[in-house]
């Protein structure tokens, strides 16, 4: 429900004037009361507010989150998410070798760097060394995120597509990750 403008007057408009007597002005200041109440309940139904013993408090809350919001975080977002940092786990964890040493998590990070969709999602400045490497940054990704409980998630989604047999359906789920970084 769309509430007309509601406007309050301010403290010095609402002057009584010096021969009103005192039951006038009680008059005076109950009608302004009332006034000022039926606006209160207008901006509770506008905030979508319901009744109850707390409501002018919500709207209070409400009234200083639009005045007075949190500044909003500068720069880019990061388009490291959890969905595409546990495909990563998922996918480094599907090339490596655990008996190889030539075939660990730096070998598999290098092979990833190298293939669709990671190419292109990595960018040299990431890897975070002087000679920008895609394959490191995947690597240090890889290790500050495969303890996380989305890598373990992540890790039983594959299984789930492993044991039905839809490898190529967990592949462009993969993929999707990685081109719509942050779906709502």
């Amino acid at each position: 429900m769309m509430v007309k403008k509601v406007t309050f007057q301010s403290q010095d408009e609402r002057r009584i004037g010096l021969l009103k007597d005192e039951a006038a002005i009680n008059k005076q200041l109950e009608d302004w009361a009332a006034e000022d109440h039926a606006k209160l309940l207008k901006l509770c139904c506008h905030y979508g507010i319901e009744s109850g013993p707390y409501q002018f408090m919500e709207l209070a809350l409400a009234l200083a989150r639009e005045l007075y919001p949190e500044p909003k975080k500068r720069g880019r977002k990061s388009k490291w998410t959890a969905l595409n940092k546990g495909a990563l786990v998922v996918e480094v964890e599907r090339l490596i070798r655990p008996n190889d040493p030539a075939h660990g998590v730096e070998w598999a990070c290098s092979q990833l760097a190298k293939r669709e969709p990671w190419a292109s999602f990595i960018e040299e400045k990431e890897s975070g060394t002087i000679s920008p490497d895609p394959a490191e940054a995947l690597r240090q990704i890889y290790f500050d995120f495969r303890g996380d409980k989305w890598a373990e998630i992540s890790r039983k989604a594959f299984k789930m597509y492993e044991h039905e047999g839809e490898i190529t359906e967990w592949e462009k789920q993969v993929s999707d990750f990685m081109r719509n970084s942050h779906q709502k």
